[in-house]
């Protein structure tokens, strides 16, 4: 019984997912797919369009046999730590057999040297990421660099790390290509977790169909998330009518209804504002948060009163900086809504791992999957929150408590748009289909 693992945001779920599920079903010849996904909070540093139990839904009407949660602190991370937390999910099951991830290039040869240099970092690398930082570059953009000269052999040696695995097609173009493409970074972060990890997982790229990851054009087979984002945002163009209406044909066609409803009630940086707010006004020192050094946390310190009666979108802008982009400055600053620490991931990353693995929802048809999973998890397998009272120790419910918070934040901002009543996570079970 072949399984595959699928990491994805659905922020949201398009037609491109639904052929990427298939797609990995059918290269990996596996009889079951598990999505690990983001929460209601995404990598971007933004809250997800759709809640996590509308886009859980959608991903079982389109082939996902189980959709599991992936746990705040790792969801609002960078690709790194993005990626090590969901690869040590599909690792801890016990069942994943290979991990398929959607990218721009499916040169596997490629991500997995630019993986190696990653994982072992030699000093040549690290010096030139330094002078690049030094000379003001974000850290993208340094690392991008690096990753050239250690992999083209321009600028100091890397024989170390050019075998005859590395494709001939990585020249210093090719490889800024493969950087330049979040979807890219992300699978290379996938093989360096799983080399970390050393798991016996296989990854398995499968290409990107349609426009870029960025684009929000219109025209293909396939569009981008980003596309059908700025569609739910804008809601109108006069010249051609409804924005949803010319979007639907890229949603599968057994979840367009599901689809128009949630845009109904969607929820957007902006709505965290007052929360944002109260933690500006209420700390003096900001660098005990993920992702906030000490250099951040003074400039947020130095400029907080002037976020005051901005919008969410201007105080991003303000903090932004020439070595920091708004990526970054989103993430931080959900980092800080939510309350998620350096010493938190410093703690998941140092062996602990994740504490459990939560169901969001699984088909009916897919109980032999929940056996063995159940029969080989190596962590607490919970098909319902009641069952987090097993989670004891100090550092399992600290990682519950800020799933939980994440989770009842984003509900109370929907609950008040749509004027309908609270449910809290306790109250809500698993979606069975």
């Amino acid at each position: 019984m072949r399984t595959v693992g699928i990491i994805a945001e659905y922020n949201p779920f398009h037609t491109g997912h639904a052929y990427h599920i298939r797609k990995a079903k059918e290269l990996s010849g596996a009889a079951y797919a598990i999505v690990v996904m983001s929460p209601d909070f995404v990598q971007r540093g933004e809250p997800a369009v759709f809640d996590k139990f509308t886009r859980t839904r959608m991903a079982l009407q389109n082939g996902a046999d189980l959709v599991l949660e992936l746990p705040i602190r790792y969801a609002a991370g960078s690709a790194e730590y993005f990626a090590l937390g969901a690869v040590t999910l599909l690792e801890q099951l016990g069942v994943t057999d290979t991990l398929c991830f959607g990218t721009e290039d499916a040169d596997l040869s490629l991500f997995q040297n630019i993986s190696n240099i990653l994982a072992d970092e030699p000093a040549e690398y690290t010096e030139k990421l330094r002078q690049a930082l030094k000379h003001g570059k974000t850290y993208p953009q340094a690392r991008a660099e690096a990753l050239v000269c250690a992999l083209s052999g321009y600028g100091f040696s890397a024989s170390a790390y050019r075998t005859d695995s590395v494709p001939a097609g990585s020249d210093p173009d090719s490889i800024l290509r493969v950087l330049n493409s979040p979807n890219n970074i992300l699978g290379i972060e996938y093989c360096r977790a799983l080399q970390k990890l050393k798991s016996r997982i296989l990854p398995i790229p499968v290409r990107r169909e349609g426009i870029s990851y960025h684009s929000t054009g219109l025209d293909r087979s396939y569009c981008s998330a980003a596309a059908l984002r700025q569609a739910i945002s804008v809601r109108a163009v006069p010249e051609s009518g409804s924005a949803l209406e010319s979007v639907l044909r890229y949603i599968p066609e057994n979840c367009r209804r599901l689809f128009l409803d949630a845009c109904e009630n969607i929820v957007t940086s902006e709505e965290l504002l007052p929360f944002l707010t109260q933690k500006l006004l209420a700390l003096d020192s900001f660098d005990s948060i993920f992702d906030i050094s000490s250099d951040l946390s003074d400039r947020i310190r130095n400029l907080r009163f002037h976020c005051i009666g901005k919008t969410y979108a201007e105080i991003v802008a303000l903090l932004k900086s020439r070595q920091l982009t708004e990526a970054h400055i989103r993430r931080s600053l959900l980092h800080l809504i939510l309350d998620i620490r350096a010493d938190d991931v410093k703690n998941s990353c140092s062996g602990k791992g994740i504490a459990y693995a939560k169901v969001l929802g699984l088909r009916r048809d897919a109980s032999p999957l929940l056996h063995r999973i159940k029969k080989e998890c190596s962590v607490p397998f919970l098909t319902k929150p009641a069952h987090a009272s097993c989670l004891m120790d100090s550092f399992s419910a600290r990682m519950w408590q800020q799933d939980l918070f994440a989770s009842h934040l984003y509900r109370s901002i929907r609950s008040k748009r749509a004027a309908d009543p609270f449910r809290s996570e306790y109250e809500i079970s698993p979606l069975i289909i």
